[in-house]
């Protein structure tokens, strides 16, 4: 009985984090718009394991919305100041529109 209640307590919180990450996932992937990019900025960090950058694109909506995202190195370079971008639903990062 005892190895039953600290196995549970082993892997509830791990499984309550994971549960976590994926619904903050899912919301990311949900949300759709169109706009254009305002600002770009890196910044970054020194952990164990050394700098790590964090890539942020500011986006202006067709609906007047502000966003701030944090993107990948790959989307960061892909988009630049004053072009327009299209985030379809189910997609994780926006893209340049054609």
């Amino acid at each position: 009985m005892s190895n039953t209640i600290v196995l549970l307590l082993s892997f509830g919180p791990l499984a309550m984090v994971l549960a976590m990450i994926v619904a903050h996932g899912l919301g990311e992937s949900k949300d759709a718009y169109t706009g254009e990019v305002t600002g770009r900025g890196v910044s970054s960090s020194t952990g164990t394991y050394g700098p790590t950058g964090h890539y942020t694109i500011h986006i202006r909506t067709d609906e007047g919305r502000e966003l701030s995202i944090e993107v990948n190195g790959r989307t960061y370079q892909s988009l630049a100041v004053g072009d327009r971008v299209v985030k379809e639903e189910g997609r994780r990062w926006p893209e340049r529109s054609e």
